[in-house]
């Protein structure tokens, strides 16, 4: 029962990051009129911020793959029929 816990914090918190990057990539590419900002050229950003946004992005995908894993192993015990003796 702990692991099924541990999946859905997982499966929120998932949810949860996911939306937070998309407001935030929608807020940095319109103005607050809602014109796109894409027709000036684009800075590169080369510094801790990105390097972490990176790190967060990357222990989202991994561990939205561990709870699919978990949950193909789930199914797959539960759809496993009893020996017959």
């Amino acid at each position: 029962m702990a692991s099924l816990g541990r999946k859905l914090m997982w499966a929120v918190v998932g949810g949860a990051v996911t939306k937070t990057a998309r407001s935030m990539t929608r807020n940095a590419l319109t103005t607050p009129g809602g014109a796109p900002r894409l027709p000036q050229p684009v800075r590169r950003s080369r510094n801790m911020e990105t390097a972490l946004l990176l790190a967060l992005g990357t222990g989202v995908v991994l561990a939205l793959g561990d709870v699919l894993s978990e949950q193909t192993k789930t199914t797959a015990r539960v759809k496993q029929p009893k020996p017959a003796y």
